[in-house]
């Protein structure tokens, strides 16, 4: 998969590991609390609107301030963006596990809270990413940030199953459990700040660039990530969080095998990851990138018909694998193929795609709502296919014109 000298090289790069672990923690916490928050609201509220609503919080903040916080990144110390993001995930999870505990939690406090915590992985995404991209030598970038996506992916594989668990037979010490991990994290940010300004290159403190967005949408795939980005945080992603409200509604199954329907995607999304990490062929990871984002669109549109849990783990799982192609390599394309003194920046206006995740979160949820859940997933996959097709297209044109 790659070689030991540039994984070994990878992992004794000052400053990787704990950013590294950050990731890891911070991945496994947001699809844990995603799960345990949906679970809360939707035997509150028995809403499939308010259970998207929540998945849509969680992002919403990368749509209101992430390319404000990636151009910032790129102008000052990420470290302190990074430390800062662990203090607002420990504020948030202490405090719905008081609520939890105390017996005073709402609907509305969870949407908040899911919020709060969007707000900090706005700070943390494009400032811990790019600073990886920044303290690893050139031709490791795409193995460091492949292994970053592969840590990412197991928290997103145990994340929910532990959850599942913990819901069964602890759900009021849920978020006790994450914010004991978050405590972790902050930790690893300390050690960080270990490494000093010579280990950060000079090209990330120099040579600012005054229109950053000009620069970088020159690029073809700079644009295509960001085109397929937007369909997929607007009518793919989304349909994932009405998974509990399918397992309770269709498939009628406990916590735990609930946890384990999540995990699945999780699962799909870490054997992917591990399969890819570290290519280097640039028209290889454009067509991991475009390919796995169909393969996911797929598996949702075909896992909204299924009433077989086997079935519906399986393809939940093929969606993973999807999933791994579309995320890992839109990280590796970004970071590996933008100048250090824009890696912010483009990080930034990835987040920005990435935030628009809410739009979608209200389309599914109010077709769920109108409908049975399985009609507003399947018609939502079916919109992004046939979108997905169309704007690939309009791009691949625009290049072609612009080459002639």
């Amino acid at each position: 998969m790659f070689k030991n000298t540039r994984f070994s090289e990878t992992l004794t790069t000052d400053g990787f590991v704990p950013a590294w672990i950050i990731g890891g923690i911070s991945s496994f916490c947001r699809f844990f609390e995603v799960l345990v928050s949906a679970y809360v609201i939707f035997n509150l509220s028995e809403s499939a609107l308010l259970v998207a609503l929540n998945s849509g919080l969680r992002v919403a903040p990368l749509l209101a301030v992430g390319s404000i916080i990636g151009k910032y990144a790129d102008k000052f110390d990420k470290r302190f963006f990074i430390n800062f993001s662990t203090i607002i995930f420990i504020i948030s999870s202490l405090t719905a596990f008081i609520l939890m505990i105390s017996n005073l939690i709402e609907v509305w406090h969870l949407l908040s809270l899911s919020f709060l915590s969007g707000l900090g992985w706005a700070f943390e995404f494009p400032s811990r990413r790019s600073f990886m991209g920044d303290i690893l030598k050139s031709s490791n970038v795409s193995l460091g940030i492949g292994m970053d996506l592969t840590i990412s992916n197991f928290g997103r594989f145990i994340g929910p199953v532990i959850a599942g668990i913990l819901i069964d037979y602890f759900i009021d010490y849920s978020f006790v459990f994450s914010s004991c991990f978050y405590l972790i994290s902050f930790i690893m940010t300390l050690l960080i700040f270990k490494i000093t300004k010579k280990n950060i290159p000079d090209s990330v403190e120099k040579n600012k660039v005054p229109s950053p967005f000009r620069s970088l949408i020159k690029n073809h795939m700079f644009r295509t990530v960001l085109l397929v980005t937007i369909v997929c945080n607007i009518w793919a992603f989304p349909t994932t969080s009405m998974v509990p409200v399918i397992a309770e509604t269709i498939l009628k199954i406990n916590p735990t095998l609930l946890g384990i329907l999540v995990g699945a995607e999780g699962a799909g999304c870490l054997i992917g990851s591990l399969l890819i990490a570290g290519v280097k062929n640039k028209k290889i990871q454009s067509l991991l990138f475009v390919s796995g984002s169909f393969i996911f669109l797929i598996s949702i549109f075909i896992f909204s018909i299924s009433d077989i849990y086997i079935l519906s783990v399986f393809l939940l799982f093929l969606g993973g694998l999807g999933v791994a192609g579309f995320s890992t390599m839109q990280s590796v394309i970004i970071v590996d193929r933008t100048a250090s003194n824009l890696r912010g920046s483009a990080m930034g206006y990835l987040s920005t795609t990435i935030g628009m995740q809410p739009f979608g979160a209200l389309n599914v949820g109010i077709i769920c709502s109108i409908f049975m859940p399985a009609y507003g997933i399947r018609l939502s996959s079916l919109q992004g296919l046939v979108l997905m097709v169309v704007l690939l297209t309009i791009s691949e044109l625009w290049q072609r014109k612009q080459a002639s």
